[in-house]
């Protein structure tokens, strides 16, 4: 049963500060509409990195105490690089789902870069869900999809048919024409024909016109009170590609709700 394929098997890294209790308390108190198994890792680092809180294991028990009974817990620890380690039991126990928390940013220069969270939304190579504050969803989740149509759906097609079994959801797909407004009746069609071949109930479509890629994905999901953004990035293990600007990761950083992020060869949002 446990290596059934309708099992949700998600990871919660921890390591004792306040955006790995919230990813816990937000693990903890989600409402799976699916069979999950969760398993906890705390990492004890390399001398020269970051020290391990001594009372790790015991804060960690509470905070396990916290799941409801019928959720299966298995805790981990292993010594090594945060993040490498992160990777390893994603690949060891066949992870579908990381959940992370994270501080966020106070005005555009944010303690979200550079940070384990980051680093992981960057390079897992599963699906990322970034808690910045205790979500709270409705009977229904409001979920905005920024897409490049001109993009591959099938990557995200398959992302988000598993993971919308999560949430009873409806869908909003968002396209952000940034070019001259001549092309934006081109682009409502062609944003309808990318949503049939996504192949998702409840969908509606939107475009808007914006220079600002981040500022308008920000603004278009308050708007209409979406509980969550799900979006694609370009998974790179390559240390060169942190430093790169990316969209992702400012949405992470900026967003107020939860953000899904999902690996894709075809990056959903130019990088």
């Amino acid at each position: 049963m446990d290596d059934s394929a309708d099992i949700l098997r998600i990871l919660v890294p921890f390591d004792c500060s306040q955006a790995g209790r919230l990813a816990l308390q937000a693990t903890a108190e989600f409402e799976w509409q699916m069979p999950v198994k969760i398993f906890v890792l705390t990492v004890e680092e390399d001398i020269g990195a970051r020290a391990q809180p001594v009372n790790a294991g015991s804060e960690l028990s509470q905070w396990i105490s916290a799941f409801p009974p019928a959720i299966k817990i298995h805790p981990l620890h292993v010594t090594g690089r945060f993040v490498d380690s992160v990777l390893d039991v994603v690949d060891t126990h066949h992870i579908d789902l990381i959940v992370v928390g994270t501080r966020g940013a106070r005005g555009w220069d944010g303690v979200f870069m550079g940070s384990h969270a980051e680093r992981i939304v960057r390079v897992a190579p599963v699906p990322v869900l970034s808690i910045q504050q205790r979500p709270h969803f409705a009977r229904t989740a409001e979920i905005l999809v920024p897409v490049d149509i001109h993009s591959d759906p099938a990557e995200l097609r398959v992302c988000l048919s598993r993971y919308s079994q999560m949430l009873d959801s409806r869908f909003h797909l968002l396209y952000i024409d940034t070019d001259a407004p001549g092309i934006g009746r081109a682009s409502a069609q062609q944003l309808e024909e990318y949503a049939q071949k996504l192949a998702l109930s409840h969908c509606v479509t939107s475009v808007v016109i914006a220079e600002d890629i981040t500022e308008a994905i920000l603004k278009f999901a308050a708007q209409i009170g979406a509980d969550m953004i799900a979006m694609g990035t370009l998974g790179n293990p390559d240390p060169a590609h942190m430093f790169r600007p990316s969209i992702t990761a400012d949405v992470v950083n900026h967003a107020r709700i939860p953000v899904l992020t999902c690996p894709l060869r075809q990056v959903l949002i130019s990088h």
